[in-house]
This record gives C-alpha cells, sequence and structure tokens, in this order.
C-alpha cells in the first residue's frame, strides 16, 4: 500500500466520520425563498380571518394540518380566526361572517435534484447541505433533496379583492414537513402587513432533525 493511498484513504475516512455527524440533530437555517404582494387596500393588524377552500382542498386532512399551521403563523402577525357560526363548517363563506380577510394557504412537497449530485467523488470541505460548514464524501453520501413551497392568499372578505399574497419555499435534504412548514410559512408572512418588495431570503433556525441519508 503507497503512501499516497494511505493518506488518501485515511481522508475519506475522516471525511466519512464527518459526514455522518453531520446527519444528526443539530441547529439548522432554514432559509426560505420568498416573494409577497399587496395589492388594493392596505392590510391590516390586528384582524379577524377565516380560511377559504378550494372545491379540491375541501374534506382533506392534509388540509386540515395546514391551515392549524398557518393559523399559529398567522397568529404571530396578530390576525385572529373569527368565531365560528353554530353549525357552520370551517372553510364556507358563512362559517365566520365576522371576518375581515379569507385566507386561502396551499402547499406542495416534491422531490428536486441536489445541486450537488454532480460533484466529482472524493473528499470535499465547505457549506453542506444544511447551509453550515462541514465534510463529506462526494456522491455517495449525499442525500436526495425535496421542496417545500407554500402559497397564501388574503382577500378582503366584503369584496373579494386581493390584499396579500405571498410565496415561501425551501429547498434541503430533510424530510421533517412538520418542522420544515411552519418556518416557511412565518417567512411567507415576514413583515406583515408591510412586507419589503421583490425576491427576498428569510431566515430561520431551527432544532435540528435527521436528514435523509
Amino acid at each position: 500500500m503507497t503512501k499516497l493511498f494511505r493518506t488518501t484513504l485515511a481522508l475519506w475516512a475522516a471525511a466519512l466520520l464527518l459526514a455522518l455527524g453531520g446527519c444528526a440533530a443539530g441547529p439548522r437555517m432554514i432559509d426560505s425563498d420568498v416573494q409577497t404582494f399587496v395589492t388594493g387596500p392596505a392590510p391590516v393588524s390586528p384582524a379577524l380571518y377565516r380560511f377559504e377552500r378550494l372545491p379540491s382542498q375541501n374534506n382533506a386532512a392534509a388540509q386540515d394540518q395546514i391551515e392549524a399551521l398557518a393559523g399559529v403563523a398567522l397568529a404571530k402577525v396578530g390576525l385572529t380566526p373569527a368565531p365560528l357560526v353554530s353549525g357552520a363548517v370551517s372553510g364556507t363563506a358563512a362559517a365566520a361572517p365576522s371576518a375581515r380577510y379569507a385566507v386561502q394557504v396551499g402547499w406542495q412537497i416534491s422531490a428536486i435534484d441536489s445541486p450537488y449530485q454532480h460533484a466529482p467523488p472524493g473528499v470535499w470541505w465547505g457549506h453542506r447541505a444544511d447551509r453550515r460548514w462541514g465534510g463529506g464524501f462526494g456522491l455517495l453520501l449525499e442525500p436526495s433533496w425535496r421542496r417545500h413551497a407554500v402559497h397564501l392568499l388574503l382577500r378582503d372578505s366584503a369584496s373579494g379583492q386581493l390584499v396579500y399574497e405571498s410565496d415561501a419555499s425551501f429547498d434541503g435534504p430533510w424530510v421533517d414537513s412538520a418542522n420544515l412548514l411552519p418556518a416557511i410559512l412565518d417567512a411567507a408572512l415576514q413583515g406583515y402587513p408591510n412586507p419589503p418588495a421583490g425576491p427576498r431570503k428569510v431566515v430561520i433556525e431551527l432544532p435540528g432533525a435527521q436528514a435523509e441519508d
């Protein structure tokens, strides 16, 4: 075994340990790509809202879950769910007539190519997939990636006019959607009711979770 081969093998082993350590729990910086549009009368806070669903979103357990997560994010910017009328069904126009806004929330999780999948095999040192510094071992340890995206609309309940629209998405190797989506929803509402204009990055720190290996 040549000295060069032994040295290369040692470097690969060290990189393997570093990479496996990178899969363990630790803080993550969720840097969402966000773009928000404010139209018509400026949105206000505090205000009451009700959720409004498209026909394809009715009777879907997943929609209940995303609306529950969105409700937490909306509360952080001063938006409160209006009380339901007795016997009314959430998501219908008659559910909360006192609501100033009708809120629609959509979401999508899709598989995407890793930006590192075409890297040459071997040892590297730099930014890992979780935006922290660390090591890796070429293609063999690169996890698959996913895009988590949310879409928020606020309409004036009386006129139906759109007043606030926001898209936020995050690309990364993580599969713990229940942890990621709240951060992405917070990013979509960052700056409400007067968000910055144009595309921007919104970074939110989360406790860590296992990446897909």
